[in-house]
């Protein structure tokens, strides 16, 4: 039909201001798309010519930014949800891969805290504990996030706002966490690097920082999405 291309114009509104994960905007826009035709051929069926079905089509949805604005709660939430899972889905791999770093470098994982492990860098008393409060708070940001944009959602009440909140936190504590493991290892070069196994740390160190990059940029995704929800507001 000719009238399908002021549809798409419509639909290219839309999508400018829609935040959020990329397949996530795209099934959004795929719905519109169905029912916007779909509303097209009632208008064409009932006699109206195509550009004028295709118009009276887009009018009956309304402004497509008043249309962008009610979907950001939903894009924002997937957002949260896909960052908390993905960074806890990868923390168990950095660990055990630091574990096996550490001991192919002959430091001795006991029963004692880790700054009294024999073959710990000199950094060990102060990176350790901020490691620890780093995990914490990662893990508990993460288990919000995910308790608030799932099935808990029901006895849970909180703003949409909430979750990507709680995502960007957790991120930002992930990568501080990596960061406080590169504080370690730099301690470890600087005292004793011939004690360390080169490929296991460069694995670990590889995938630590890779993870790094990945929670910093999900939580400046995150803050946006939030920052985005604040226009909700203005319509």
């Amino acid at each position: 039909m000719n009238g399908r291309p002021p549809v798409e114009a419509y639909l290219s509104e839309v999508a400018a201001a829609l935040p959020g994960p990329a397949r996530a905007r795209s099934d959004i826009i795929a719905e519109l798309r169905s029912g916007l035709l779909d509303a097209t051929d009632a208008y064409h069926a009932a006699g109206h010519p195509p550009a004028e079905a295709a118009a009276a089509a887009a009018a009956e949805f309304g402004d497509p930014r008043q249309v962008a604005v009610a979907f950001r709660p939903e894009l924002a939430a997937r957002q949260a949800r896909r960052t908390a899972l993905t960074l806890i889905s990868t923390g168990p791999l950095v660990g055990l891969l630091w574990a096996a770093a550490a001991t192919s470098s002959h430091i001795a994982i006991h029963r004692a805290p880790p700054w009294q492990w024999h073959g710990m860098p000199p950094a060990t008393p102060v990176a350790m504990p901020l490691f620890g409060a780093l995990v914490v708070t990662f893990m508990g940001a993460a288990l919000l996030t995910v308790a608030a944009t799932g099935s808990l959602t029901r006895w849970l009440p909180a703003s949409p706002r909430t979750a990507p909140a709680a995502a960007a936190i957790a991120g930002l504590a992930a990568a501080a966490a990596d960061l406080a493991v590169f504080i370690l290892l730099a301690s470890k070069l600087a005292s004793t690097p011939a004690a360390l196994a080169p490929a296991p740390v460069f694995a670990a160190a590889t995938t630590s920082l890779a993870r790094l990059t990945l929670a910093r940029r999900a939580a400046r995704l995150c803050l946006t999405a939030r920052a985005a929800l604040r226009t909700l507001v203005a319509y």
